[in-house]
């Protein structure tokens, strides 16, 4: 059962891979139309039941930001209790070394290529955000069908996308959702 107030438009999309036996099956994916920026997450927070401002909530929220960071970068994970955890990875050069020797001769600076930050959901609580658990805060509702045809521009294979509302494809009447 949805928990929260909004709509997640679901988009479908057809399987473009003709070797595979889904090819042409439809498959949902999220209609992410935007990103929040810190100054809009801080005019979100101001809006609860807060006694702190945006401009306070905006000092917090850059002070945090930085302290991840610098977390990060000294390869120490960041572990926010009921979200989950931030980590590093190190991405090495293509092949690897052979030895240590090697290792010592080139430095961490050449067989390290990059660092990612990468993000693991905290499934411990009941309130995670693991798969199963984060669909029911969300109140799912179909969209559009997003249609692929190749178009040639300058030789080159072009995708051109369109999107059909869903229900106008399917001819049926759009679902008003869960009742109050």
């Amino acid at each position: 059962m949805a928990t929260h107030d909004v709509e997640v438009r679901v988009n479908l999309r057809a399987n473009q891979n003709e070797k595979s036996d889904q090819f042409g099956r439809l498959y949902p994916y999220l209609d992410r139309t935007s990103t929040i920026n810190q100054r809009g997450l801080c005019d979100r927070i101001a809006k609860t039941d807060t006694i702190f401002g945006r401009e306070v909530i905006d000092g917090v929220v850059t002070i945090f930001q930085k302290t991840v960071f610098d977390c990060l970068a000294e390869g120490v994970a960041v572990q926010l209790n009921g979200v989950g955890t931030f980590y590093p990875t190190l991405v090495s050069r293509k092949g690897g070394v052979a030895s240590c020797a090697e290792a010592v001769k080139l430095g961490a600076d050449d067989i390290v290529t990059g660092v990612h930050v990468r993000f693991l959901p905290d499934g411990t609580k009941i309130d995670s955000i693991t798969s199963k658990k984060f669909k029911e805060r969300c109140s799912l509702k179909l969209n559009m069908l997003q249609e692929i045809a190749y178009k040639t521009v300058e030789g080159k294979e072009v995708p051109q996308y369109t999107y059909r509302p869903i229900y106008q494809v399917a001819n049926a009447k759009p679902d008003p959702g869960p009742e109050p």
